[in-house]
């Protein structure tokens, strides 16, 4: 337990300059690029964001979980690294195929190519980190040092060097510079320590086919918020999307301080299942209802102070965002239970498929709700949508968390 909550504090330290950063952020870009270029480079970034979780492939769950049971075992460790690296190259690939192909037809006279360019380092940087295999042998310092390093040192370079709207694409390349260098130097700490990458085909192939029901799970999840940004985008426009990045930035940073405690107690609770169930199900139950309040009581918190603090930040021309925070804070509560349930009670017990059905049914959902609520409510509409999707997903994960028999990881595996 120990190194449960050593890695929780570690990952506390990444939660919070990960918070921190992209809201200090927004200030330092808003204010000196303005609505209209500030709007479209955090369209290219939601874009590359939302794009590199197809080649993260949720592994930070079910290549972890691989690594966290075979954790001595150097051999079988660098096996998997390169079989996970292989299917990212095989996924990544495909997508910035189908990428080509809709830029050439369709988009090539919206983004201009250097935009472009820079938007694919930062899908590619996203995509490949492998921070999932730190996290998977329960150590974690190091790469938690070089990411808090290198976000302060891109927030530093913002602040120097972004002063008027045509430094839009300067502030793009600086983003993905950052990102990339943090996830090149990652890769190397790996190979440093014994993990080769050697691509293969049908090891690429055999981690998609294990982790396809945690990716649909991992992505299903992510979608609810990071497709906000795109949607905002297509259905009401670039100008609409600078009123509702602040406050889905400012929810996401509040959603986002759990994951430490679940991603650090994820590979613990998983080999717990395996010898004490009874026990790791009470564990995981307690975990569910603290999480919940806590997040009634930021929603609370954030709904009180929040338009205040945007306004003051921000300015007049960002008033959209406030009005947008008050129906968005209360998607906190349910989004900090649903992943609760999720990686404490569902995934660890062997019910990728049954959370993975669950979350795909609802982020479907959301995008549908947002898309008809936005018709008469506009961006307030979409973030309706949203939370409406996440109370309804939350009610359906505490049945199946209570009605269906758990399946151990092993049990499966052997199947």
């Amino acid at each position: 337990m120990f190194t449960v909550f050593k890695n929780m504090s570690l990952l506390f330290v990444v939660q919070l300059f990960g918070y921190l950063v992209p809201i200090l952020e927004i200030p330092v870009l808003a204010r000196s690029l303005g609505v209209q270029e500030y709007g479209k480079v955090v369209l290219v970034q939601s874009i590359a964001l939302l794009s590199s979780l197809v080649v993260e492939y949720g592994f930070s769950l079910s290549a972890a979980r691989q690594v966290s049971l075979v954790k001595t075992d150097m051999s079988t460790l660098s096996k998997v690294f390169g079989e996970v690296m292989s299917a990212k190259v095989i996924i990544s690939s495909i997508i910035s195929f189908i990428a080509f192909i809709f830029y050439t037809f369709f988009y090539s006279n919206t983004f201009e190519i250097e935009v472009v360019g820079l938007g694919f380092l930062y899908f590619l940087a996203f995509g490949f980190s492998p921070f999932w295999f730190f996290q998977g042998l329960e150590k974690i310092a190091l790469v938690v040092f070089l990411e808090v390093a290198l976000r302060i040192s891109s927030l530093l370079c913002l602040f120097i060097f972004i002063r008027h709207p045509s430094d839009a694409l300067f502030a793009l390349a600086i983003l993905a510079t950052f990102a990339l260098a943090n996830t090149l130097i990652g890769n190397y700490i790996c190979y440093r320590g014994g993990c080769r990458i050697r691509f293969s085909l049908s090891g690429g192939w055999l981690q998609i086919r294990k982790g396809f029901h945690v990716f649909i799970y991992k992505s299903s999840n992510n979608i609810l918020l990071s497709a906000g940004p795109a949607l905002v985008g297509l259905l009401c426009g670039k100008v609409a999307v600078s009123g509702y990045v602040p406050a889905e930035k400012i929810i996401r940073g509040f959603v986002g301080f759990i994951n430490p405690v679940l991603i650090g107690f994820f590979p613990y609770l998983n080999r717990q299942y395996l010898s004490s169930a009874k026990a790791a199900s009470k564990l995981s139950w307690i975990i569910v209802g603290l999480m919940f309040l806590l997040g009634c009581v930021s929603a609370l918190a954030i709904s009180v102070a929040g338009g205040f603090l945007i306004s003051k930040l921000l300015g007049a021309d960002f008033e959209q965002a406030t009005t947008t925070l008050q129906v968005f804070v209360w998607i906190i509560p349910f989004r900090m239970a649903n992943q609760a349930l999720g990686l404490c009670m569902l995934i660890p017990r062997g019910m990728d498929k049954v959370a993975s059905s669950a979350m795909l049914l609802f982020s479907v959902m959301s995008i549908l709700l947002a898309s008809l609520l936005s018709i008469k409510y506009y961006v307030n509409g979409i973030v309706f949508g949203f939370v409406l999707a996440e109370i309804m997903l939350c009610v359906t994960l505490l049945i199946l968390s209570c009605r269906y028999k758990p399946v151990t990881y092993m049990e499966e595996r052997t199947e």
